[in-house]
């Protein structure tokens, strides 16, 4: 037995070696959210400093579910929880990226963003 765990997991090893995982900032890079930013907003990546708009943009998506998820925990009814969810998620979604949006494309022409 222990020799058939032992190849099970040398299989397992190797099969992870031929693929990467883009790990932090580069698989955030390619994201949808940010995608979304560059092409509503026309933010030119270069301009800004990739690691504050992936803090802001974490900082954003994080109050986002909590302040969606504590207005949820007042209702009892769960067919009302998800009908509520979806009419607090995306307008809270939609007016936070918008912010978010604004404020790169105003710090933008700014050296230092």
């Amino acid at each position: 037995r222990k020799r058939n765990r032992r190849k099970r997991r040398k299989r397992k090893r190797r099969k992870r070696k031929g693929r990467k995982r883009k790990k932090g900032l580069e698989s955030l890079k390619n994201g949808k959210q940010i995608k979304y930013l560059v092409e509503v907003y026309k933010l030119d990546l270069e301009k800004v400093n990739f690691k504050k708009l992936a803090n802001s943009l974490v900082l954003t998506n994080s109050f986002i579910l909590s302040l969606t998820l504590t207005i949820l925990e007042f209702v009892d009814n769960y067919i009302l929880k998800i009908l509520l969810c979806f009419v607090i998620l995306i307008p809270l979604i939609i007016i936070m990226y918008k912010i978010l949006g604004e404020t790169y494309k105003k710090k933008e022409g700014e050296k230092n963003v």
